[in-house]
């Protein structure tokens, strides 16, 4: 397990029952063991004579942990709030490929495909995110809620090797014929991604027996999301940032054994979600060594205002086991 996994229970166990005739606070504790899929993925094009378009695509198809730490004050009447805090990182690399298209662009035709590669990753994955609902209204069914966030994930990708097939061999912009291309060792690209999001929704939570939840949230997302992609065999970094937009969507069934102990009552819950982010940006590309594609002398020199867009697109399965005390 994580060490900030850990850490995160250790301060759970620390904390102080509630004295004697004080108002309750409600906590919940939890562990997450989620099956995330989807990816994150940039789509550069640079106007020419051909124009060149490339697109990378980074896979998010992995297990996550993570912990997750809820606090409710006590109600007044019928208007409560709470606070959730959560943690979770990646337990293994991405079981999917890397994938880099590459397109020429001529005037007045569809894009022309000239090169496609697939490589593996190594992905260090850390997402932390903080929300507060605010009860809009409430009752012995359940409640509606006012939900706001703040997601933050940073994501770095090690790509290495490369198979794949290309029809330009000079990149002179002329289509020739076909190549496959591989290359399974050599370095390809360091790739990192950090998305800080604020979002705003509604949640929705029933009861609809004795210790079984439903709950359903979903709102809009407002990401400002940086990139940083240091390409290795191009001795070239591309760097972006800028505002964007998105959304999101979440269930969740629980059940919670209400006869046991009143002051710790285990839970078991089930929840899915999906979270799409895109923003468009302008790039910066700057070589900082000779690119072995080109005869000519690279080195410092950049290009600016490179039209860039980042996505992501993630769905997540989860099991969750907690304690309500």
């Amino acid at each position: 397990m994580h060490r900030p996994v850990l850490f995160l229970l250790a301060a759970l166990c620390s904390l102080p029952a509630p004295r004697a005739g004080a108002a309750p606070f409600g906590f919940t504790a939890a562990l997450d063991t989620v099956w995330s899929a989807g990816d994150t993925r940039y789509l550069m094009e640079l106007l020419g004579d051909p124009g060149v378009s490339s697109e990378l695509i980074f896979p998010l198809d992995t297990w996550l942990e993570g912990a997750r730490l809820r606090c409710k004050p006590p109600a007044r009447g019928r208007r409560f709030w709470s606070v959730e805090l959560a943690f979770h990182t990646n337990l293994l690399d991405p079981l999917g490929l890397m994938q880099d298209y590459d397109w020429w662009m001529y005037p007045n035709i569809p894009k022309v495909p000239f090169s496609y590669t697939e490589s593996a990753a190594a992905m260090r994955w850390y997402q932390a995110s903080a929300e507060a609902q605010i009860a809009w209204v409430s009752g012995g069914w359940g409640s509606l809620a006012l939900a706001f966030g703040y997601r933050f994930q940073f994501i770095e990708q090690r790509i290495t090797g490369y198979t794949g097939w290309y029809l330009d061999d000079n990149f002179d912009g002329i289509v020739d014929s076909y190549h496959s291309d591989q290359d399974l060792t050599t370095p390809v690209l360091d790739y990192r991604v950090l998305y800080h999001t604020a979002t705003a929704g509604l949640a929705l939570t029933l009861t609809p027996a004795l210790g079984l939840t439903l709950s359903a949230e979903a709102g809009l997302a407002l990401p400002y999301v940086s990139d940083r992609d240091d390409h290795l065999l191009r001795c070239k970094l591309s760097t972006a940032s800028g505002f964007g937009y998105g959304g999101y969507a979440g269930l969740e069934a629980r059940y919670t054994w209400t006869h046991s102990n009143p002051r710790l009552r285990p839970f078991l819950a089930l929840s899915g979600s999906v979270l799409g982010l895109k923003a468009r940006t302008l790039q910066t590309q700057t070589w900082y060594g000779n690119d072995p594609g080109y005869s000519g002398d690279e080195t410092g020199t950049s290009l600016y205002g490179i039209d860039h867009q980042i996505s992501t697109r993630q769905y997540r399965a989860a099991f969750v086991s907690g304690l309500e005390f």
